[in-house]
């Protein structure tokens, strides 16, 4: 099953996993206010977004995991905005992604999703449905007293601009992503000097899917290429 799973992955790309693994054990180990809900949703999370970089048809349901927990500990800091994301928004669209994944795997590897391109006209309709989201979740995160609150709005639009992107197979969705990371850094950054180190995991954890959607962007593209070489023999 494990040898299955690593099948397509090189050297680089599993190194890259485990010392991302690696560094969020080291961060709880040696941390005095210890967290362990924030270390294994931040362990599930590596392992989730590390899938999807891959285009892994698994990814979506790894990641319908990480938003349950991830929820759960953003709720706790009254993150509101963020518990509204993963419980509202990207769990429905992960569970759609499930459905259009699997009804558009690669030919040639099954076990990785066929990259699609969507046209000027979707990106238009996608920026106009973009502001007046912003506009409207902001009021309704100011209502629901959310921490942090234009930190909190931007980073649910990113996220939610992303899965949509994700969705639909289009590779700028990591572009999305690490906009998202940069700004779940701050936000998580101001956790840690609020309540303490034992929330250190969960940003080191978006140094690393900073990185790796920078990683994913690039892995898409080069599959994307090669996807439409394979249409064209």
């Amino acid at each position: 099953m494990l040898k299955k799973f690593f099948k397509n992955w090189n050297l680089f790309e599993i190194l890259f996993l485990f010392v991302s693994l690696l560094a969020i054990v080291l961060c709880f180990v040696f941390s005095l206010d210890k967290n362990a809900f924030s270390l294994i949703t931040s362990l599930v999370g590596i392992i989730a977004v590390f899938t999807l970089a891959k285009g892994l048809i698994v990814s979506p349901f790894l990641n319908i995991i990480y938003c349950v927990l991830y929820a759960i500990i953003s709720i706790v800091q009254r993150y509101y905005g963020e518990a509204i994301i993963y419980i509202v928004l990207m769990i429905p669209i992960y569970f759609f992604s499930i459905i259009t994944w699997l009804r558009n795997k690669n030919k040639e590897n099954t076990q990785v999703v066929e990259v699609n391109k969507i046209k000027g006209k979707e990106y238009a309709y996608l920026s106009v449905a973009t502001v007046f989201a912003t506009i409207g979740f902001y009021f309704l995160l100011k209502a629901l007293n959310t921490s942090e609150l234009i930190i909190s709005t931007l980073s649910l639009i990113t996220s939610l601009v992303a899965s949509y992107l994700m969705l639909r197979r289009c590779s700028y969705y990591a572009l999305a992503f690490i906009l998202n990371d940069i700004i779940l850094i701050v936000l998580w950054s101001i956790v840690v000097v609020n309540s303490g180190i034992g929330y250190l995991p969960t940003v080191v954890t978006f140094f690393v899917f900073l990185t790796n959607d920078t990683y994913g962007l690039i892995h898409w593209k080069l599959e994307e290429k090669k996807q439409y070489k394979q249409k064209e023999q």
